[in-house]
């Protein structure tokens, strides 16, 4: 199934859905994934047949930009492309509301049941994957834009949030170059660029000690040249209905490289801000990472896991602090196409996370 939600008179989110067939009508829960970098929310898809097993409908818009959801505006591209963090700060304000009048719009059109809190039912679960999970950043750090009334329903749905391999550029802090993507790659053709990005978080790697937070530990470029990388061995018409090179070029990678100020602050405003985290109360966090990928996600929980034992503040700047409920999990296996891979079982995990 597929729909469309307007959430503007002039926006449009595309969307892929599992449908309802299987569910309790009265009281099962949406879950809703936001892709990440070149890939679109037909990746997805592989989890469709298991959603009914665990109660869930699975929700998976595509993100603005990602044909046929409406195109960025060339007045909006150039607020992530400005130097002046307040033009960035707009820019992910405009993501993040949007994100959240999706959520708003899509359980009032669809009459989907409302979060029971003691039965621990209904209600929408929202989860990022890689560069999605800075527009979960987006959407928490900027509710307080939402009229009371979409405030309201979103409280009455939105329970929990889930970030399924982050990285450090996504939370706004420094990554050591050595876990990074080597500088020949940023010199590539896009073409060429584009093929390796693929096979690097589609391959499998090997790490000494996933745990240690020592950076030796972890295996961050050579991935098993005998495994093969999550999505190389289906056919270029099956590649093409998931993926956008032209979204990973531009749009997908110019946020990336916004004033790291500008991604700061919505980590902060989202995940280290009392302020906010009182629009959204009793919201969940979750952070999920696959083990056999590539160690710059590993990296990314090693530094959430460090914020939470000694203060936020020590990783992410003096104006962080304790504000929400917030729980890390490494997943015994898996990589960065963990859902993809073993869809039965990745689905398994998410709902896991929320039950510790």
């Amino acid at each position: 199934m597929s729909g469309i939600i307007k959430v503007e008179d002039n926006i449009e989110f595309y969307y892929e859905d599992s449908g309802t067939n299987g569910l309790d009508l009265s009281n099962y829960t949406t879950v809703v994934f936001i892709h990440g970098m070149g890939f679109n929310g037909a990746v997805f898809r592989r989890m469709f047949p298991f959603a009914s097993s665990h109660n869930y409908r699975l929700v998976c818009p595509y993100r603005r930009g990602y044909t046929p959801s409406t195109p960025w505006t060339d007045e909006e591209v150039a607020l992530y492309k400005s130097a002046d963090v307040e033009d960035g700060k707009k820019h992910l304000r405009l993501a993040g509301l949007q994100i959240a009048r999706f959520l708003v719009q899509f359980a009032a059109s669809q009459s989907i049941p409302k979060h029971n809190e003691e039965q621990k039912t209904g209600g929408i679960i929202l989860i990022g994957w890689s560069l999605g999970t800075l527009y979960l950043n987006a959407t928490l750090a900027n509710v307080d834009g939402l009229v009371a009334e979409e405030l309201e329903a979103l409280k009455s749905y939105l329970h929990a949030v889930i970030y399924f391999d982050t990285f450090a550029v996504a939370l706004g802090i420094d990554e050591p170059k050595t876990i990074g993507f080597k500088e020949e790659y940023f010199t590539l053709p896009v073409p060429e660029r584009w093929a390796y990005f693929q096979r690097f978080v589609g391959g499998f790697f090997t790490h000494r000690n996933r745990r240690s937070r020592d950076l030796a530990d972890l295996e961050c470029s050579e991935w098993h040249e005998d495994r093969p990388a999550s999505l190389q061995d289906i056919t270029e018409e099956e590649h093409e209905k998931l993926t956008s090179m032209e979204m990973y070029a531009t749009h997908d990678l110019g946020t990336l490289i916004m004033q790291p100020e500008v991604i700061g602050s919505a980590n902060r405003r989202a995940l280290f801000d009392v302020g906010m985290a009182k629009y959204l109360p009793k919201v969940k966090i979750r952070f999920l990472v696959g083990t056999e990928g590539p160690g710059l996600f590993l990296y990314a929980l090693h530094q959430l896991e460090k914020s939470l034992e000694e203060g936020p503040s020590v990783v992410f700047g003096e104006s962080a602090e304790r504000a929400r409920d917030i729980q890390l999990t490494y997943l015994e296996r898996g990589n960065h196409f963990v859902f993809w891979e073993e869809p039965r079982w990745a689905l398994k995990q998410f709902r896991a996370c929320l039950e510790g």
